[in-house]
């Protein structure tokens, strides 16, 4: 008997019980369906977001800010520090100076305008936006275009204009649908500005850049906070390997600008921040597929049933083939084939059923956000998917088959 005989055996003995083969299948179809698609969606997003923040430069970024006013002591209490340092433009100028690694710095500073619900208006109409202050470089690292007009320029930061630069929704709720803004005012708390450009249409997950608002740096400093102050700086390097080296550049530099205190400045990479998304994405995935996984045993359990069942309705057919000469080795491949091969269809299938799945779910939430978002399923995963349901095969029809192999013939044809 060669391995050929059991399989096709395994095959014939699925068509001969269908209904009893569907259902055995269905519980392994819907596990492999279920962990499939929930696995296939977060790679996907995990996928999109990679693509995003590559564009958008994070993989070669350093975020880096002063020191924090308050800070936690040894025994977790908040605690205003005796002294502070600030970040200024003479720190982003030093950096530069200091290594030719830097692509470029792009400076932010806070801004509050607010008015309660609101901090834009036009006329009557109010609208919260969510305000930046930067320069010129900002979109280098926002992967995010014009529709119109001009972004801020140097000249803008020299004279510290009044000048702004709007998002699609921003345009919309105060000047209308369709109505072109430029060289319109706006009144940002009561000073007015004056629309020098229009972004376009962007939104990335629940981040709605459309409801953005840009304004000179430099304005920011002067009209909201009377000082000279950076909040952060987002340092991007010509090359990611050189993350760490500038780092260490810009430690010099804030200790030889800030003296001991220098030492206590921040950073984070954007690899550290990616490799935070990576651990949440995975811990989601791992949560989700869990409960998925549940199923799994179910399914191993319920054809581990119906195995049992078939040893007992076929003990004639067993105890003549054992008369026959066939040995417990011959059985036992057998019936372990045969729920190998139920676990590989009901696998295949699943994995047809998660594909579409994902496909689907994906399809609903491009309808609601417009986010380029795409299920995958990676080649790992088809073949961790085959690899469950060769496993679930075995373990359900080891037993089973092992109980078929030890039947006596004798006592299985006087059992007929």
């Amino acid at each position: 008997m060669n391995i050929f005989e059991p399989v096709i055996i395994g095959i014939s003995q699925i068509f001969a019980n269908k209904m009893r083969s569907a259902l055995s299948v269905i519980g392994i179809l819907m596990a492999v369906g279920a962990v499939t698609g929930i696995v296939s969606m977060g790679d996907g997003l995990q996928k999109v977001l990679m693509v995003e923040l590559d564009q958008m430069g994070v993989t070669k970024s350093i975020y880096t800010w002063a020191p924090e006013p308050w800070y936690r002591d040894e025994g977790g209490n908040w605690v205003r520090r005796a002294w502070e340092e600030h970040m200024s433009f003479r720190d982003l100028e030093a950096i530069l100076a200091e290594t030719d690694k830097v692509e470029h710095i792009i400076p932010h500073v806070g801004v509050n305008y607010s008015k309660g619900d609101y901090n834009m208006k036009r006329g009557k109409v109010t609208t919260l936006s969510s305000i930046v202050s930067s320069t010129p470089k900002y979109l280098l690292n926002e992967n995010w275009a014009l529709a119109s007009g001009r972004f801020i320029n140097n000249t803008d930061l020299r004279n510290s204009s009044k000048v702004c630069v709007i998002g699609a929704d921003i345009a919309t709720d105060l000047f209308g649908e369709g109505v072109d803004p430029l060289e319109k005012e706006v009144k940002l708390g009561d000073d007015r500005y004056t629309v020098v450009g229009l972004m376009k249409p962007k939104e990335f997950f629940d981040n709605n850049f459309d409801n953005r608002t840009i304004i000179p740096i430099t304005t920011a400093q002067v009209r909201t906070r009377g000082n000279d102050y950076l909040d952060y700086m987002i340092v991007t390097v010509k090359n990611a390997e050189d993350i760490e080296t500038v780092k260490a550049d810009m430690m010099r530099v804030y200790r030889r600008l800030h003296g001991e205190h220098g030492k206590e400045f921040n950073f984070q990479t954007g690899a550290e921040a990616i490799e935070q998304i990576n651990n949440i994405l995975f811990i989601l995935k791992a949560v989700a597929g869990g409960v998925a996984g549940i199923s799994l045993v179910v399914g191993c359990i319920g054809i581990m049933n119906i195995m049992l069942v078939s040893v007992t309705e076929r003990k004639t057919e067993i105890g003549l083939r054992k008369a026959l000469g066939a040995k417990r080795s011959n059985i036992l491949t057998q019936f372990v084939v045969e729920a190998v091969v139920l676990c590989l269809f009901g696998g295949f299938l699943g994995l047809g059923l998660g594909f579409m799945l994902g496909k689907g779910i994906s399809i609903y939430i491009i309808s609601l956000t417009d986010l380029p978002f795409k299920s995958y399923i990676s080649p790992g995963l088809m073949i961790f998917t085959v690899g469950v349901s060769l496993t679930v095969g075995l373990i359900a029809g080891v037993y089973p088959a092992w109980s078929a192999s030890r039947l006596d013939p004798v006592d299985a044809l006087r059992d007929e």
